[in-house]
């Protein structure tokens, strides 16, 4: 399920022209156990959608840099969060390694220890404790790419952890809020998730390939995250839009739009939601909400070619 994830990932494909050749440093429950120095005392708190992420263990510089990168998520208001993160060292240059020569999809396992849910790759190595209320993220680096890399990928899986719980998804795909209204447009990549965005220049967009999918009283609404878009762009609002569709991208000559019910909807949704459906993992949350989802929201099959007449055809009541 990794494979489908393209950007979401910050880099789905990797060069290795600057890694040397070794091995795999895999962490087992031990090392998860053992105890890690923060990176300094500093700390800041977000707001993805309903959920509260309050983050510990920052240095200043890496306060700051969070602070004016995520701006718009920022949750300056009281109360319990409903995780806390703490950033440590992990004491370690890489977990998973790229090798030289060509490239590889980025990979980033999964598995269970007892009740804790772990996640690595190349730069960091995460942890949420049984608990469900404490988290880790180990990272190789202070700052700079890899950094950055590490900790938008946590916070990405925790995401998608912690949405289903509210009865939503972290789905792969772009979302434009237009009149008031979010429409929701995925597939895998290439298949037209940035052209869309990129051709409603006038309109907000909340995300161009993850779009967090949030169940609320009188119906589903979709909210942007703030972990650096495709192109590196930030929502400018951290606010969830009523959905009035979602449209499966498939590139054509053609403009027209198809809708798409039953076990086939279901399919789409299925095949585009990162981080849940892992080997091991239990399906029947993501998909219960999917199948509550499917059921309030039309799901469309939108043949487009790269101009805006879609808007055209998607705005049709």
């Amino acid at each position: 399920m990794l494979d489908t994830v393209s950007r979401g990932l910050v880099a789905e494909r990797m060069t290795g022209q600057d890694r040397p050749i070794r091995t795999d440093f895999n962490p087992d429950a031990s090392w998860f156990a053992s105890p890690r120095p923060t990176f300094g005392r500093s700390a800041l708190a977000l707001r993805i959608g309903p959920l509260r992420f309050a983050l510990e263990g920052l240095s200043d510089r890496q306060r700051d840099r969070f602070a004016g990168q995520y701006l718009p998520f920022l949750d300056p208001g009281p109360g319990t969060p409903d995780l806390t993160l703490r950033m440590t060292r992990a004491g370690v240059d890489a977990f998973l390694v790229q090798q030289a020569g060509g490239s590889e999809v980025y990979r980033m396992p999964a598995r269970r220890d007892g009740e804790a849910r772990r996640w690595w790759s190349y730069e960091f190595a995460g942890t949420l404790a049984g608990d469900r209320r404490h988290a880790e993220l180990a990272l190789v680096e202070e700052e700079g790419a890899r950094f950055d890399r590490g900790s938008e990928n946590f916070l990405r899986a925790l995401t998608a952890e912690f949405i289903l719980e509210r009865g939503g998804l972290l789905l792969h795909g772009a979302a434009v809020v237009r009149r008031g209204r979010a429409y929701v447009f995925f597939g895998p990549s290439g298949s037209g998730k940035t052209t869309v965005t990129r051709l409603s220049p006038a309109d907000l967009v909340l995300s161009d390939d993850l779009t967090l999918l949030v169940r609320e009283e009188g119906g589903y609404r979709a909210a942007g995250i703030p972990f650096g878009m495709a192109h590196h762009h930030v929502p400018d609002s951290n606010e969830a839009f009523p959905i009035a569709g979602m449209h499966r991208l498939v590139q054509s000559m053609d403009v027209r739009r198809e809708r798409v019910t039953g076990a086939a909807a279901m399919a789409e949704v299925i095949a585009s939601l990162p981080f849940v459906l892992q080997e091991g993992e239990d399906p029947r949350s993501p998909m219960e909400n999917a199948a509550r989802l499917l059921a309030e929201v039309p799901l469309w099959r939108l043949h487009f070619r790269e101009d805006d007449a879609f808007w055209g055809v998607v705005e049709e009541h």
